[in-house]
């Protein structure tokens, strides 16, 4: 992220119209603005979601060079993935990463003790499944913290409502919230985007997705077999 390649140059800029997101989280050295905790210049982070993206996100939290940064709490309904997660990220990061086992918390209310752990202005990272998601960004936001979620965030509308309904409290709040979608910063779908919205190309009646995913030939030739 310290290259100034196109890429990283639209990332800053988006990032710095916006002053709505909590990028620490995620978006290592990029320009963010303040979200430190009250009283204190460390920036003090929970992992809600271990296993897969919850790891890599603490990871990229813990390597912004922006100010201390210090994982202090970690929650999952499976105690394998976390301490999983947890003896890559001492490996990694030992002097930031201040999980004793009274902070390791497991079970359906785990994500609540961990937040409990911070305080108004701190960091919660997302990266459990959609189901849970608005929860636990309620919890967050009567807690008074800044939020970082892993995609997908909801698997049907009347949570998309009220995920929506949830991000106007904590834009109330001033509160930080970002999401890790890195199509944000394709310029090309945001001219899409910006088509679909002005009505060019007519009225929407079906709408699909696709995620592209760079392949190698070895890869080719493996999953066909020879």
């Amino acid at each position: 992220m310290n290259s100034s390649t196109p890429a990283s140059a639209s990332r800053r800029e988006f990032l710095k119209s916006t002053g709505k997101l909590a990028a620490v989280s995620a978006l290592a050295n990029v320009a963010i603005p303040a979200v430190h905790a009250a009283g204190s210049d460390e920036i003090r982070i929970v992992l809600i979601g271990c296993g897969g993206r919850g790891g890599g996100a603490a990871a990229n939290a813990l390597s912004v060079k922006r100010g201390p940064v210090r994982l202090v709490a970690m929650a999952d309904i499976f105690p394998d993935r976390l301490q999983k997660d947890l003896t890559k990220l001492q490996t990694q990061f030992s002097s930031q990463v201040d999980v004793p086992p009274d902070r390791q918390f497991i079970g359906f209310d785990a994500y609540q003790k961990a937040m409990d752990c911070l305080k108004p202005g701190d960091i919660a990272i997302f990266a459990t499944p959609p189901a849970f998601r608005w929860v636990h960004f309620d919890y967050a936001i009567q807690k008074g913290l800044n939020v970082f979620m892993e995609k997908p965030l909801t698997a049907d509308g009347p949570s998309s409502k009220h995920m929506f309904s949830l991000a106007r409290d904590a834009e109330a709040k001033n509160l930080k919230v970002g999401v890790g979608l890195m199509s944000r910063h394709n310029r090309a779908m945001e001219e899409l985007a910006k088509r679909i919205h002005d009505g060019e190309i007519g009225e929407i009646i079906l709408q699909r997705g696709y995620r592209m995913q760079r392949v190698s030939r070895a890869q080719l030739k493996e999953g066909s077999g020879g």
